[in-house]
């Protein structure tokens, strides 16, 4: 039976040290992703979910025992992306296709080269119009498409899940204006 995250954690903070490599080793990818989406490198991205790593390891300890992990670990690695960003004095944010290895999104042969095309643009399209919305927006939308519940969202963001719903619900009223428009 696998262990919950709330499991791990406190297997952890009772002298585990494999759990929360377990627990580390379930969201790396996720965190590398959302990373990715918000830092616009695969180096960057590298670099944040290692310190995030290093900071869910350094501060595991202090963790709220009521608390939700993923929204935590999640938190974790967008105030290090945040931090990147700002020691680098840009603000490169992604789109939500993925980091640069999952960019062929379909490789089955019975797609043929006109729908690959169609479909790249249109994947490029919505990259221009996520990373044009305004940084409340992307976040949310970026979280949400990596499967975060808009209590998750809240959890993380610091902020009312009222607040989450309406900021997603604005934002994809944004796209669909952007997207009409092109």
């Amino acid at each position: 039976m696998e262990r919950s995250d709330e499991m791990l954690m406190a297997s952890y903070r009772n002298g585990d040290e494999s759990a929360l490599a377990v627990l580390i080793k379930r969201y790396f990818d996720s965190l590398y992703r959302y990373a990715y989406r918000l830092v616009h490198t695969a180096a960057a991205a590298e670099d944040v979910v290692q310190e995030t790593c290093i900071k869910i390891w350094k501060y595991a300890s202090s963790f709220k025992e009521d608390a939700m992990v993923k929204p935590w670990l999640f938190r974790i690695a967008h105030n290090t992306a945040i931090d990147y960003l700002r020691k680098k004095k840009q603000l490169n944010f992604s789109d939500l296709g993925g980091h640069e290895d999952h960019n062929e999104v379909f490789t089955d042969e019975a797609i043929n080269v006109m729908e690959q095309s169609i479909v790249r643009e249109a994947q490029e399209q919505l990259t221009s119009a996520v990373e044009s919305l305004p940084l409340h927006y992307r976040e949310v939308m970026v979280l949400r498409s990596e499967g975060f519940s808009f209590e998750e969202i809240s959890s993380t963001a610091g902020k009312p899940a009222a607040t989450i719903r309406s900021l997603y619900r604005r934002g994809l009223a944004l796209l669909r204006q952007k997207l009409a428009r092109e």
